[in-house]
């Protein structure tokens, strides 16, 4: 089971999504199962869905950049966590994620591609930092980004 805190504070998340909460609580679920397949634990994220403003204010106060982003992950569990302690909780909060809805539509209109394919996209990467995954080294980043292109291509 999954369960998806949501926080909608930019209209144009209301309107590009009619049932949002719907919508990510099944693509989130898609995306926990193919990561732990195995599992019966209870998952729980939060979820802010925001414009460019409060993002780049995110950004500011918790990486100390003064610039919009795309997304924001904060995880609730160490790194390891997941490696040791995961099969013994029923239930596990993952963390709290923020997204631009701005940011996401610039990007998308400079790489022309799909707002909902890159969307999909950030959930994958932004869940992934919640469960350890980290892209600091390329060694890092190759294992993280074979692991969202196996994860998109299942979803």
């Amino acid at each position: 089971m999954v369960k998806v805190n949501l926080v909608v504070d930019h209209k144009k998340w209301k309107f590009r999504y009619l049932k949002l909460n719907l919508f990510l609580t099944k693509i989130i679920k898609k995306i926990l199962l193919s990561i732990f397949s195995s599992h019966k634990t209870n998952f729980e994220i939060s979820i802010l869905l925001t414009g460019s403003k409060n993002m780049k204010n995110l950004n500011k106060k918790f990486r100390k950049i003064n610039k919009d982003t795309d997304i924001l992950s904060f995880p609730a569990e160490e790194k390891d966590f997941f490696d040791r302690d995961l099969k013994s909780k029923k239930k596990v909060y993952l963390g709290d994620i923020a997204l631009s809805y701005q940011y996401i539509e610039a990007i998308t209109k400079k790489q022309k591609t799909s707002f909902d394919d890159y969307f999909k996209k950030m959930l994958v990467h932004g869940l992934l930092h919640l469960i350890g995954y980290e892209h600091n080294s390329f060694k890092n980043y190759k294992k993280m980004s074979l692991l969202e292109k196996k994860i998109i291509r299942n979803i």
